[in-house]
């Protein structure tokens, strides 16, 4: 930054659109300069100073830095919390420290935001009380409704398999946006009323997009849909002309390998060549051909499998144990001397 002198101007704004682009570019070199020139200019202590420094140095990486800078601010305001508990919060989730200063926060008065609010959610662990600790802490501020929060409370309890309290919190919804319905469905991932969420949801008037698929069709893989998993897919394809993505195929490929429908599997990827050369699928494929006894199949996928992974073990090993299956110990020694020649 150029001094005064040179008729550049160093107040407080200049320091902190500076500082937003290092952000951007996320350059700490170029961060650190300017931060010395804001010490230099007797800025070292402005509010937003700080608060543009503590978010520069956390989306750098650099935590310790930006804690210290965080500590040494002598006025902080409800930006200057928020700031430092989403840095936080992006490196290491709601860690120790995360949850201390979230803590310190609430003790001086000062409120999270809810973008903040819906990380704490998001990256609580799935064991330990922090996530239920935030969801009191909503509940006694009436956040519970508020949209984006919502969703990360459906989230939260989804991962803790607590379909009963992600639905309470859903049904309370006065108002639903595609983020809180895909969360639900998700939440239903082993729940056989997914359909009758899917359903729910396209009848309130909202359209499903790419993520409400992954959802769904993951759910139908779980459960063993098959009938309805594939409904669905042609709908997602037909009638709602979303491209369909290797998450949505494999979830495909899955769901009819599991069901022992090994041949319309093979068929389903052979109409897409993008899945001739995806691993998730044709590792699938290959456990779906060992589990049914499916030589021919099974030996198409572990050699695409062979080509793109030559040193993953697993399928190696699956391919041995469909040979063992089906009785087929010559190629099962063969398997085990390309093995051994790899060195697996």
């Amino acid at each position: 930054l150029q001094s005064d002198e040179e008729g550049a101007p160093r107040d407080g704004f200049t320091f902190e659109s500076a500082l937003r682009a290092c952000t951007g570019a996320r350059s700490a070199e170029l961060g650190r300069a300017v931060h010395r020139g804001a010490v230099s200019a007797g800025l070292a202590a402005d509010v937003s100073v700080c608060d543009a420094l503590v978010e520069m140095y956390a989306q750098c990486g650099d935590m310790a830095m930006a804690r210290k800078v965080f500590d040494a601010t002598p006025e902080r305001d409800a930006v200057s919390w928020n700031v430092m508990l989403a840095g936080l919060l992006g490196h290491g989730g709601l860690s120790p420290q995360a949850t201390e200063v979230w803590r310190r926060m609430l003790g001086e008065g000062h409120k999270p935001d809810s973008v903040v609010l819906s990380t704490m959610l998001c990256h609580h662990p799935d064991e330990g009380k922090q996530g239920l600790e935030v969801h009191a802490w909503v509940i006694r501020h009436g956040l519970e409704t508020e949209l984006s929060v919502a969703s990360a409370l459906i989230g939260m309890y989804s991962r803790k398999n607590e379909l009963g309290h992600a639905l309470s919190v859903f049904e309370s919804m006065p108002v639903r946006d595609l983020a809180s319905w895909n969360a639900i469905i998700s939440a239903h991932n082993q729940d056989f009323r997914v359909l009758m969420m899917f359903r729910r949801m396209v009848d309130s008037g909202l359209q499903p997009n790419e993520a409400t698929f992954v959802a769904v069709l993951s759910a139908c893989d779980n459960l063993g849909l098959v009938e309805g998993g594939m409904r669905l897919f042609s709908e997602m394809e037909n009638k709602y002309r979303i491209q369909p993505t290797v998450q949505h195929c494999t979830s495909v490929v899955n769901m009819l390998g599991k069901a022992g429908m090994v041949k319309e599997a093979y068929e389903f990827m052979s109409k897409r060549m993008c899945l001739s050369s995806e691993p998730t699928a044709l590792r699938a494929l290959l456990r779906a051909s060992s589990a049914h006894g499916n030589i021919r199949t099974g030996e198409i996928a572990a050699k695409k499998l062979f080509a793109l992974e030559p040193d993953n073990a697993h399928n190696f090993v699956t391919l041995i144990k469909m040979y063992e299956k089906t009785g087929k110990l010559e190629e099962l020694e063969n398997v085990k001397k390309m093995m051994r020649a790899k060195g697996l």
